[in-house]
């Protein structure tokens, strides 16, 4: 090989050696792989997931740093909850060695739980911790200054979680005492429609919302053809209709309640019979029960075994999935009360004709009923046992499971006027009443000290003798509200609080 041929065989060698080079480069770069960095993103517990223990949704919805911090309700049961997260990509989940699916999982947050978010062989370690909330707050939002009320029910929306207000004006004059509605949302009243009756109303009033949320009120009609019969209107979203007809029966009535019928969502009407006219079953004072099929009434049925000639007083009714409540004062001799379901079109007596064991009486002024998740029936009366003569409140238990009534904690030591009863979506009942002051008191019972916890007067201001309510939202937002009676004052109006996280 001579010289020219040598160093043509270099140039062709030092190419091939740098093309290899270069591949090789290539091929050693290409196997690099990017480095495993797992995170886990967000991280919260959902009320959908963890069904009659959060009634709210608790979401860290950015996750930064590797300890994440969760509020919950000092009442909630951390021992099988359900946590949502999501992670980066290609990343198992696991605690204490066990696979996590988000969404469906148990674990007990009694303790601090830690999550390893893995990828490939890197791990990274996520520690959650639970930690109470800020104990819900009442706080005044508002007072309905759009018209004066005399009479008043309240509702909350079941579906929306917003608090209706159906009431009869305010007026000297009364043909406009009619019937007017309004709603507190997003920080505002608004009137849903103008006056709704085309006259004036009694003052017997009675509001319920249908499990799709849809208003229906009941009035003592002085438009009917017969005065003081009672009228039905729904609210479809934008009118108000008459439910049947004006006046769907000719006896006059005094006591009331409206409710849902669990078998077809249509509203069922329980009433106290005044003045009997003529062709129409039942006995005055006798409790006549009314349901509609969507298109006409029945009226004047009766509770199964209760006497026809029972007297009824004031009544109050709910409706939870399928059962309706029913809890009515007996007015005949000594006044006692009964509690009733309906379901699958049956009565059934809770119990029936109670009086308190020392009570010579119980105060037949209003009654107040409701129901938590597991059916399990709260009431709140006022009677005597405590001091004969004198009227103080007492709240009662039904617990289904059992079939057996229990005190809830002490008698509270006021002079019953006027009370309310709900029992929040946790299972915790609250309280609203006039103290002896007549200011508007709230009081919720503690399950730690098995009594009721120290009332919270909402305002000094007293609130009107006639009626006032407490509510709970799906949510666990609580609303009590009440007529103010200020001394002076030529008009009365609507108050609203709101039970919630404090807003500082």
């Amino acid at each position: 090989m001579n010289m020219k041929q040598l160093n043509t065989f270099k140039s062709y060698l030092l190419i091939a050696v740098a093309a290899l080079t270069l591949g090789s480069c290539s091929k050693k770069g290409d196997d690099i792989q990017d480095k495993a960095d797992p995170k886990m993103l967000s991280f919260g517990f959902y009320a959908e997931d963890n069904e009659d223990v959060l009634f709210r949704d608790y979401v860290v919805s950015s996750v930064t740093g590797n300890a994440i911090q969760v509020e919950l309700p000092k009442e909630t049961d951390k021992s099988k909850l359900i946590a949502r997260f999501t992670t980066t990509e290609n990343t198992t989940v696991t605690v204490s060695g066990i696979p996590q699916q988000s969404g469906v999982t148990k674990n007990n947050f009694g303790a601090p739980v830690d999550y390893i978010i893995t990828e490939g062989t890197t791990n990274a370690r996520y520690t959650v911790t639970i930690v109470n909330a800020a104990d819900y707050v009442w706080t005044k939002v508002g007072t309905y200054m759009d018209k004066p009320a005399s009479e008043f029910d309240m509702k909350v929306n079941p579906v929306t979680g917003v608090p209706y207000f159906f009431y009869m004006l305010s007026s000297t004059d009364t043909e406009e005492r009619k019937a007017y509605v309004a709603k507190y949302q997003d920080n505002s009243w608004s009137s849903i429609g103008d006056a709704i009756s085309a006259g004036r109303i009694g003052t017997r009033l009675s509001m319920v919302l249908d499990d799709e949320g849809q208003p229906y009120i009941a009035y003592q009609d002085y438009t009917a053809t017969k005065a003081q019969t009672p009228t039905i209107q729904r609210y479809n979203g934008s009118n108000w209709s008459v439910v049947g007809s004006v006046g769907i029966f000719s006896s006059t009535i005094s006591y009331m309640s409206l409710g849902i019928n669990p078998t077809n969502n249509q509203p069922i009407i329980f009433n106290s019979l005044n003045v009997i006219a003529s062709g129409e079953s039942l006995q005055k004072r006798a409790l006549s029960v009314s349901y509609f099929n969507g298109s006409t009434w029945s009226i004047h049925n009766e509770v199964s075994n209760r006497p026809t000639a029972q007297a009824v007083g004031p009544m109050k009714s709910k409706t939870v999935g399928d059962v309706l409540y029913l809890i009515a004062f007996n007015s005949t001799g000594t006044q006692t009360y009964s509690v009733y379901t309906y379901k699958q079109g049956v009565w059934t007596t809770i119990v029936d004709k109670a009086l308190e064991p020392g009570a010579l009486n119980s105060l037949l002024s209003q009654v107040g009923l409701d129901v938590d998740h597991d059916g399990n029936i709260y009431i709140i009366i006022a009677d005597d046992g405590q001091t004969n003569g004198t009227y103080n409140l007492r709240v009662k238990k039904y617990t289904a499971s059992t079939q057996a009534w229990s005190q809830v904690g002490n008698v509270i030591n006021v002079k019953a006027s006027t009370y309310s009863i709900a029992v929040s979506p946790a299972g915790i009942p609250h309280i609203l009443y006039r103290n002896d002051q007549g200011f508007p008191v709230v009081a919720s019972f503690d399950t730690e000290a098995q009594d009721w916890a120290e009332p919270k007067v909402l305002e000094s201001v007293a609130a009107k003798n006639t009626n006032m309510h407490i509510e709970f939202a799906a949510d666990g937002t609580g609303y009590a509200s009440y007529i103010n009676d200020i001394e002076g004052a030529t008009d009365s109006n609507i108050v609203l609080h709101k039970f919630d996280i404090p807003t500082n």
